[in-house]
């Protein structure tokens, strides 16, 4: 192999090891928020993927996840629970809320009506008192 090829051949590498590390690597989770009523709040962008994409709660307590969709793309147009059956359509512009109480620990996904845009509900243990 000539010098181009090892380049060419390196440069790949390298582009397929970004690629990996950003759809697969390590995602820092966002914790909801507490509210005056002992509930949990997010909001949650969405713009080609979920901004936070992991989202922490305790389990127990009401959850409100109010997302807002930032792009006119057709996957995105739902939001989908389905460990909790709950499906909302995504209006572009405009808030749209998503009410659970999790039950139990644990980590739940959420993802578009594709499937292809996805989150993750990381649900830790109640906190006594």
């Amino acid at each position: 192999m000539d010098t181009s090829q090892i380049l060419v051949t390196a440069g790949g590498l390298l582009l397929v090891g970004f690629i990996l590390w950003f759809f697969f690597g390590p995602r820092a989770a966002a914790a909801a928020r507490a509210t005056a009523a002992g509930g949990q709040e997010i909001a949650v962008a969405v713009r080609g993927a979920y901004s936070p994409d992991r989202v922490v709660v305790e389990a127990g307590r009401p959850v409100r996840l109010t997302f807002t969709r930032l792009e006119e793309n057709a996957c995105t147009a739902q939001v989908l629970f389905p460990d909790f059956g709950i499906v909302k359509d995504l209006p572009v512009g405009g808030p749209v809320a998503v009410e659970l109480t999790p039950d139990r620990p644990g980590e739940f996904a959420f993802h578009c009506g594709m499937n292809m845009v996805r989150g993750r509900l990381v649900v830790t243990p109640a906190r006594p008192g």
